[in-house]
């Protein structure tokens, strides 16, 4: 091929490569990769940054000392577009997401969204889990009744006697609140990585249900809804409606992302309040109220009863994820 040609094709090769490079430089320096990647995976970024810039300055470098064959010596298997109709195409695959991302404001995930994916309320492992638990619970009871019957059956009756008082006796030692919690919510059967979450949230007097405890603590306030039932929480996130809502209700939702924004859920907490139908769809807000138990489809979930509803500003980083590990302060 003419090296004037090929020149040209290297040249456009290195202005989208550049492009691709740039594009994630600034996704990365603006901090908005969040609105797209998990930030787990955000290391990935940074190595491909990398490795892009690197290709970028070897065909800045094809530019200039040019080539007969070429550096692979794949022979003829990578030719570039013979026609201007095919290097538009080609080239235009790759040129047009460059532009787009640059040129289209950053939007985060909304009630469009949500409308289309569904909301959770009570999610369905939450479900799965408690009746799996209700039914190890239930069998675990038989069993302890069937063997107390074969020993009171097998055990001689002996007649109590009188206890002797005895003052120099040291009174049994008082379970400590925490400790007492731990048992409460460690009969439930759903794990101590829950039981942790529970009692580090049931002993604030307002549970703050924040970013980085947002799933977890939503999913342990369904697993344990009869203790939480009453008591006061405050969390934030964008209005949701469905068509069958009432004009006092609405969602006070968030998307959780696991590995990027196509694989996102909405999760959220059902609000009431007289006047809720003055907050737009997809404004943000930061609730606080109490938490009342209802039963829907023979399952209890929580509903917030609202007492205050304020404006605020969307967070840096508006998604939220599952932690999986021990609760803050632990």
């Amino acid at each position: 091929m003419d090296q004037n040609k090929l020149k040209r094709h290297h040249i456009m090769r290195s202005l989208i490569l550049a492009g691709i490079t740039a594009l994630l430089a600034y996704l990365i320096l603006s901090e908005t990769l969040s609105h797209y990647l998990a930030p787990r995976l955000h290391m990935f970024s940074y190595v491909t940054l990398v490795i892009m810039a690197l290709l970028t300055i070897v065909s800045i470098r094809q530019i200039f000392v040019g080539s007969s064959v070429y550096d692979c010596d794949c022979e003829e298997q990578h030719k570039v577009p013979r026609t201007p109709m095919g290097s538009l195409l080609v080239y235009g695959l790759f040129v047009l997401p460059i532009v787009m991302g640059f040129v289209m404001p950053d939007k985060i995930l909304g009630s469009d969204v949500a409308e289309k994916r569904g909301i959770t309320l009570l999610s369905n492992d939450v479900r799965k889990l408690a009746d799996v638990t209700a039914n190890a619970n239930t069998n675990a009871t038989e069993n302890v009744e069937q063997t107390a019957e074969v020993k009171k059956d097998a055990e001689p009756i002996v007649e109590p006697q009188p206890e002797a008082t005895n003052q120099g006796a040291t009174p049994p030692v008082q379970a400590t609140s925490d400790e007492q919690l731990r048992q409460r919510f460690s009969n439930g059967g759903f794990g101590d990585f829950y039981a942790d979450i529970a009692v580090f949230l049931h002993k604030q007097p307002v549970i703050e249900l924040n970013d980085k405890v947002f799933l977890d603590g939503l999913t342990t306030m369904e697993l344990y809804a009869k203790e939480f039932a009453g008591k006061e929480l405050e969390t934030m996130g964008f209005v949701y409606r469905q068509p069958d809502f009432t004009k006092q209700q609405f969602v006070v939702a968030r998307f959780s992302v696991t590995c990027c924004t196509a694989d996102s859920s909405v999760y959220g907490v059902l609000v009431e309040k007289e006047d809720a139908n003055k907050w737009v769809k997809d404004s943000w807000v930061k609730v606080r109220g109490k938490l009342e138990l209802r039963q829907v489809d023979g399952y209890d979930m929580l509903v917030l009863k609202a007492s205050q509803v304020e404006a605020v500003s969307a967070p840096k980083d508006p998604y939220v994820y599952y932690s999986f590990e021990s609760v803050p302060g632990s």
